[in-house]
């Protein structure tokens, strides 16, 4: 009897401990998809699909929208891969799944792939083949282009590696919806355009980090007066760019008066970062506002579609 309960404990403890390494191991995964990054794809491209005139279901609204983010997260994996001996000398990044040793980088490797692969061929089926196409090209275009090549070879990886990330709203858009196509072209561009400013506010903060590791950041081969001309220069146009979605009668004036205080606050922060005598401080207050204005210059598109159009 007494055999049997000891028995009982140890079938009760591997149990367990086969529970804790599976959800560890998902936490691992969750870490590897840049929760931070995938939550404003998913957002950006969840606004372009309430914005798109579509007679599509909620349900195969819902499963683009799942393997849109299951691509960036693939792409996103395999980003962290091939940068895994880079994160090992960043502090900032010194902690992720693989140079931490938490998961090895072979099956992040797997994952990445099986995440890419699997999303572009399930959203041509359930979608259609140009959705389809963009993102593989969008997966290709981040995880190869930009991570094995541009990031390493120029001050401007950020400004061309930007279109990655800026793509969604438009697989989105086309994955329900083949009307008002230029719609999500201006989606595309306000988040290229916030692109350099936004990730330059950070590298501005981490310029010793990009340093150590050898990255070409703006900051580091150029300096940091420099990169504060070229930020006032790309948020000049990523404010335009705004407002093309009123003057293009995308959108009515709630949103016209609630992007331009949005955009507002936007140039007075990055006013205060040309001035600044504290920049570290300065820039990352305004890499933080930068998310929240990405997401809120969406909310307003919805918000102006279906309670003031």
């Amino acid at each position: 009897m007494l055999e049997k309960k000891h028995q009982q404990t140890f079938v009760q403890t591997d149990q367990n401990l086969f529970f804790a390494q599976v959800v560890n191991f998902l936490k691992q995964i969750y870490v590897l998809i840049k929760p931070g990054v995938i939550s404003l794809v998913i957002f950006t491209a969840l606004c372009s699909m309430l914005l798109a005139p579509s007679d599509k279901s909620l349900f195969i609204k819902g499963v683009a929208l799942i393997l849109i983010a299951m691509g960036a997260s693939g792409s996103a994996i395999l980003n962290m891969w091939f940068d895994r001996i880079i994160d090992s000398k960043m502090d900032r990044t010194k902690f992720r799944p693989i140079p931490s040793g938490n998961i090895s980088a072979n099956t992040a490797l797997g994952i990445g792939l099986i995440f890419s692969f699997f999303s572009v061929v399930a959203l041509f089926f359930f979608t259609n083949i140009k959705a389809s196409i963009l993102l593989a090209f969008t997966i290709l275009y981040y995880s190869v282009f930009y991570t094995m090549y541009l990031k390493h070879r120029t001050a401007q990886n950020i400004v061309i590696g930007g279109l990655a990330g800026a793509l969604p709203p438009v697989i989105a858009w086309i994955s329900i919806s083949g009307d008002q196509i230029f719609y999500p072209l201006i989606l595309c561009l306000i988040i290229f355009l916030w692109t350099p400013p936004h990730s330059w506010a950070l590298a501005i903060f981490r310029n010793q980090d990009y340093y150590d590791a050898d990255i070409p950041m703006y900051p580091v081969k150029y300096g940091i007066k420099k990169t504060l001309v070229m930020m006032n220069i790309y948020t000049f146009f990523m404010v335009a760019s705004v407002n093309f979605l009123y003057f293009f009668k995308f959108a009515g004036m709630s949103f016209f008066i609630g992007s331009n205080v949005l955009n507002a606050y936007f140039i007075y922060k990055l006013f205060k970062l040309n001035k600044s005598k504290n920049l570290k401080k300065d820039s990352i207050k305004l890499f933080g506002y930068s998310i929240v204005y990405l997401f809120l210059i969406f909310t307003l598109t919805v918000i102006d579609k279906y309670l003031f159009l």
